[in-house]
């Protein structure tokens, strides 16, 4: 019976993990399973439907189309979650178009944004969108564990968000709302 389990544990390789890594305020943060899962959750979930991107909506971007790869590098250097699927999923914009995400890339700790800006990677394609589900961006960066790293800013704008029974985010006010990428 042994043999048989690992024979078993060999032919049957584990269940794949999403790769998660978190940068803020310069540093690496430390992430227990079940915060990496969380927030790749989230990540997978704002990125499933954006507003225009650099591939099929490159008008929208101007000259700023051609420099998706060195703005995606700064973005990795900085404040930012990174998530490699385990399993690729595929974004929909709301202009039209899918695309293949396999890798994502949301901004954290910008001077502009509160979250942002957001770029997917599928193969050796780099996509940078816009309007993606800030809802869900707004989850990702208001949970209670990433708040000890980041900004006071970030504190005080959750603390300002209104929460359903469930304790997820409605709506937020037009002040807040725009704020995301």
């Amino acid at each position: 019976m042994r043999f048989i389990l690992l024979a078993f544990a060999l032919v049957v390789p584990p269940a794949a993990a999403d790769e998660v890594s978190l940068r803020l305020g310069g540093k690496e943060i430390d992430l227990n399973p079940s915060l990496r899962k969380e927030l790749a959750g989230w990540a997978r979930e704002a990125l499933r439907s954006c507003g225009p991107n650099t591939t099929r909506h490159p008008g929208n971007f101007g000259f700023a189309a051609f420099g998706v790869e060195s703005r995606w590098q700064r973005v990795l250097e900085g404040s930012r979650l990174r998530v490699v699927f385990a399993e690729p999923f595929v974004t929909e914009s709301h202009l039209g178009g899918t695309l293949g995400v396999s890798e994502a890339l949301i901004g954290l700790e910008h001077k502009d944004l509160f979250v942002g800006p957001d770029f997917t990677r599928h193969g050796t394609a780099f996509v940078e969108h816009l309007q993606c589900g800030y809802l869900p961006s707004l989850e990702l960066a208001c949970l209670a564990e990433l708040a000890p790293h980041l900004p006071a800013r970030y504190r005080e704008t959750c603390a300002k968000l209104e929460r359903d029974a469930n304790g997820r985010i409605v709506m937020p006010p037009p002040d807040i709302a725009p704020s995301c990428s």
